[in-house]
């Protein structure tokens, strides 16, 4: 029924929707052309006759043209540099992900790493245990020799017990060929 209807309405007045229609488009067209052309009034009001409304016509044509194209450049320009403005923070986001990868295998790699340390240490702080239990059986055996015995802590030098550059040897003190002995200042036996 509804259907119908609307078929009425079309139907029942062909001449005023044919005008509606042309109005809507007068209307369209007259925007368009505003849009388009907003300078078209100023050439009007500023001529007095055909001539010098051609000369206005020409002056606003070539000032609307260079205006379409800056406006165009600039809209060519920001498309360009919004279109850039992604590529790199897709690039960014590529480069981000990537860092956090590497970063994560650095750490995986450097946790195997120490793990393998940290068994290595343990085993050779098993190694050091044994080595001191049998060095402590073979104290307490009886084996009182003295050129067996270990030195112990207070046997390790101090830094203070290390030369300082003072007592380096400089080139001054070094013998020169003077000092060298000679047969002559070979003693021997029979002297």
């Amino acid at each position: 029924m509804s259907t119908t209807i609307k078929k009425e309405k079309h139907s029942s007045h062909p001449i005023g929707n044919a005008k509606d229609f042309v109005e809507k488009g007068v209307k369209k067209s007259a925007k368009a052309v505003k849009k388009t052309v907003p300078r078209l009034t100023r050439v009007i009001k500023k001529s007095d006759d055909p001539k010098e409304a051609k000369e206005y016509a020409t002056e606003e044509i070539r000032d609307e043209i260079g205006d379409q194209i800056r406006h165009q450049f600039k809209e060519q320009l920001q498309s360009e540099a919004e279109e850039l403005s992604e590529n790199l923070q897709e690039k960014k986001e590529k480069n981000a992900e990537k860092v956090h990868s590497k970063a994560r295998e650095a750490k995986e790699q450097l946790q195997k790493n120490l793990l393998k340390l940290r068994k290595g240490v343990a085993s050779f702080k098993e190694s050091g245990q044994e080595l001191q239990e049998k060095i402590d059986e073979s104290m307490s055996s009886g084996s009182k020799n003295s050129s067996a015995r270990l030195n112990g802590v207070q046997d390790i030098k101090s830094a203070a017990n290390l030369k300082s550059y003072a007592d380096i040897k400089g080139a001054e003190d070094i013998k020169g060929p003077e000092n060298i002995k000679g047969i002559s200042n070979i003693n021997t036996l029979s002297s």
